[in-house]
């Protein structure tokens, strides 16, 4: 069995590497005979991140992913409740209504899990932690010997959730003056659209975007700004459909950008981070209509994809652009969908419209 102080070192070190706390929450709920136990932060209403420990069903991932916790009361429950400790499943709902709870009902019942402890924990930048464990069915209720061993290391967890915040706010300045330093002007966004960093670049960015109370930004061309929050919503899927390079045109006032929505992946989504994004907006300048080559660096095209878009943006029909590049219809048809779908349009005047708000780009 691992001695508390040892227990309690190992938490602190999982406030700095996420990877350890599988095995952090294993020996917690070693401590007290719980097979499983979880470790989940929320963000407004949304779990954003988790880890469990090797007892937990696999099935806890899906649980989460689904609208089930939508529906349940025990997360709300156990924040009324307003305890700093840990709180048993009889003082959240009463016995008829835990088991009836979607998060017993669709997942911890039938994965042989009934009796459960838990504690809710209020981190300064607003997230919402939420620790759990499990028994299996047919073992007793969690006692006071039980909870007195787990508010015992409570404390710990409660600085060590917020000594991580702290380190990932620390890490995500770093990574957007790292992006200053090469001239890109960048933010750091959430699921929800909310700016976790930003560089002194994009916060001067005032032509292009304005930055809105509850740390959030927005862009000032309307329909550039409704792709844009769409991409913020699919962030958790690294091939959604939102179109992720985002034309705002050249107005009277300002010159055409581009905004790029690039997904983290990997380790930059650690525990507290959730679905994380890197916002870049890259100024267009020049005096014509962009050539092929821009044209597959702002939008992701293929070479063909491009061909299929300067030519649109020139004004030839996919009919002419199939005999002058000796394809199929159907291939310049399919091509012009994809560019459509990456462009943000829906028809070739859309796209011809686009292109030409797009002055050229010098290639330097």
């Amino acid at each position: 069995m691992t001695s508390l102080e040892e227990l309690v070192g190992r938490i602190y070190e999982a406030a700095v590497e996420p990877d350890t706390w599988p095995s952090v929450l294993h020996d917690i709920g070693r401590s007290v005979d719980a097979v499983g136990a979880a470790l989940a932060a929320a963000r407004s209403d949304r779990w954003v991140g988790w880890r469990c420990s090797p007892g937990t069903p696999p099935e806890f991932d899906s649980y989460l992913r689904s609208d089930a916790p939508t529906r349940s009361q025990i997360t709300t429950r156990l924040v009324q409740a307003n305890r700093a400790g840990f709180v048993p499943d009889e003082d959240v709902l009463a016995e008829e209504a835990w088991l009836a709870d979607p998060l017993m009902a669709e997942f911890a019942s039938p994965a042989g899990l009934h009796h459960a402890a838990a504690t809710a924990i209020h981190v300064p930048n607003g997230d919402l932690i939420v620790i759990h464990l499990h028994r299996r069915t047919g073992l007793p209720r969690f006692d006071a010997d039980d909870l007195a061993r787990l508010d015992a290391v409570r404390p710990h967890l409660a600085r060590a959730a917020m000594l991580a915040a702290r380190w990932r706010l620390e890490k995500l300045h770093a990574a957007s003056e790292a992006l200053a330093l090469v001239g890109l002007p960048a933010a750091i966004v959430d699921a929800r659209g909310r700016v976790l960093a930003a560089n002194a670049l994009i916060e001067h960015m005032s032509t292009w975007i304005v930055w809105l109370p509850g740390d959030r930004a927005a862009l000032i061309d309307t329909t550039a700004n409704e792709l844009l929050h769409r991409a913020f919503r699919e962030l958790d899927n690294p091939v959604a459909s939102s179109v992720r390079s985002i034309p705002i045109r050249a107005s009277t006032t300002s010159d055409a950008a581009v905004v790029h929505l690039v997904p983290a992946t990997g380790r930059a989504r650690d525990l507290f981070n959730g679905a994380l994004g890197i916002l870049v907006i890259t100024p267009v300048s020049g005096s014509s209509a962009p050539g092929g080559k821009i044209l597959q660096a702002l939008f992701d095209l293929t070479p063909s994809e491009a061909r299929v878009a300067e030519g649109i943006a020139e004004g030839v029909s996919l009919n002419q652009l199939a005999a002058l590049h000796s394809v199929t219809i159907d291939t310049v048809r399919a091509q012009a969908k994809a560019v459509f779908a990456k462009t943000g349009t829906h028809r070739q005047a859309q796209v011809a419209a686009l292109l030409a708000g797009l002055p050229k780009m010098p290639l330097g």
